[in-house]
């Protein structure tokens, strides 16, 4: 049997890499390949999800090595009911974690399991403002509020040390490799594994718009604790992608460009308009008036949201007043 780690690092195109693993789970069986996924939750569910995974990570070594003999098991079982001799997982904070994966390794390697480890890393210039977005702002590991970027970039760039590690432990099964010489990443990954994959049609999990990044951080400020970036989409919006630009609507409501050609194409009508009432409107020499200068409406824009916000804050501050005095009083004593 063989197991491929795809190990990350974060921030290099491993979200492409796992959706085209689940988007090809059938041509990969007929490869004789499974993609296992993220978690070890084949072991326990307790090891699903990001916020669980620190439970596999922190398994004392006897833990650890009891966990893996369940893991052999399992991928023996597999491989019996499936017809597949090799097996994918794929998780990026892998790559963080060489120590504590290394007795599973050394008892799976023990066991006759062939194990790769394949990796990427990119260049600090192009990945710590990635990263920083990333785990600084949409997903905030940090206590407090968002810190700024080179605070925070001075810890991230720390995360290269994970795969040499990983070198220095386990260095015979690793294979880093340059995400920016790679071009399509779906495409390197599957050489380097051996794999046919047919790559996503679309670009997985973007960084997001600008002031999509603005928002979040004011947001995620406001707690003292780790916030995911759930909480942002559940509380205010999943992205601007459904927010129209400003631009946009002020083009659909104010763009008269095609004004004489709608007139026009009604001449026959204010022919007979002007031989009834005696006149013909389009004498007047009318011109459509010129479209709204963009900062004078964005200013008086502002103005609006401004009065809005503060009227809602107070109608919300009455509302929270009235709810508190109906849990201390019970129903009809809000007064």
């Amino acid at each position: 049997m063989k197991l491929i780690l795809h190990i990350g690092m974060g921030k290099t195109g491993s979200s492409a890499i796992q959706h085209a693993l689940r988007a090809n789970a059938e041509r990969l069986m007929a490869q004789g390949t499974e993609y296992l996924g993220m978690w070890f939750d084949m072991l326990d569910p307790r090891f699903r999800g990001v916020q669980n995974q620190g439970q596999f990570f922190d398994l004392p070594p006897d833990e650890m090595l009891r966990a893996t003999d369940t893991l052999i098991e399992v991928l023996r079982g597999r491989a019996a009911a499936g017809g597949v001799d090799s097996f994918v997982l794929s998780n990026e904070a892998f790559s963080g974690n060489a120590r504590a994966m290394q007795p599973m390794i050394t008892r799976l390697r023990e066991g006759g399991v062939a194990i790769r480890a394949i990796g990427y890393a990119r260049h600090p210039a192009a990945w710590l403002p990635s990263a920083y977005v990333q785990w600084g702002v949409r997903d905030k590991v940090d206590p407090g509020p968002v810190q700024p970027y080179a605070t925070k970039a001075r810890k991230l760039v720390r995360w290269y040390s994970g795969l040499l590690e990983w070198h220095r432990l386990m260095g015979d099964i690793l294979d880093v490799r340059a995400y920016d010489k790679a071009g399509d990443i779906v495409a390197d990954f599957a050489q380097a594994a051996g794999l046919a994959l047919d790559p996503p049609g679309t670009r997985v999990l973007e960084r997001g718009e600008d002031a999509e990044i603005v928002l979040r951080a004011l947001f995620n400020s406001r707690f003292p604790k780790h916030v995911l970036p759930q909480a942002f989409d559940r509380a205010v919006l999943p992205g601007l992608d459904g927010v129209p630009r400003l631009e946009d609507m002020v083009e659909r409501c104010f763009d008269y460009s095609e004004t004489s050609a709608i007139i026009g194409e009604q001449a026959q009508l204010f022919e007979r308009f002007a031989t009834a009432f005696g006149f013909d409107p389009r004498d007047a020499g009318k011109t459509p008036p010129p479209a709204p200068e963009m900062s004078v409406l964005r200013d008086r824009l502002f103005d609006a949201l401004l009065e809005i916000s503060l009227d809602q804050a107070q109608r919300i501050r009455q509302l929270e007043r009235r709810m508190n005095l109906l849990e201390k009083n019970g129903p009809g004593r809000a007064d």
